[in-house]
């Protein structure tokens, strides 16, 4: 899914939307896929030098523990894009 180009169909079943907290200085970035199958969701960039700042909270799709993370144990998101798995919930942060 391509970012700022939302699908509005009515056969759409997925969307991702980015929040900023800036008293917090966090942005995250929530994807619901609905979808049948996988989607792969293009991750808005953040301005930090020479690094990819997105960390995976939330991953329904993963098996537990692995699912839900704690703060300081949240991964790094390699790229740009995320995979959403069919019929998941996403939950990814970054500091801005």
């Amino acid at each position: 899914m391509k970012l700022g180009q939302p699908d509005w169909g009515e056969s759409s079943h997925s969307i991702a939307v980015s929040v900023e907290i800036r008293k917090e200085r966090l942005l995250f970035h929530l994807i619901f896929n609905a979808y049948w199958e996988p989607l792969d969701f293009e991750l808005p960039r953040v301005d930090k030098a020479g690094e990819n700042p997105w960390r995976r909270w939330i991953d329904t799709a993963l098996d537990s523990p692995n699912d839900i993370l704690h703060w300081n144990e949240a991964e790094s998101v390699p790229g740009y894009t995320y995979r959403a798995e069919a019929r998941s919930v996403v939950v990814l942060f970054a500091g801005v």
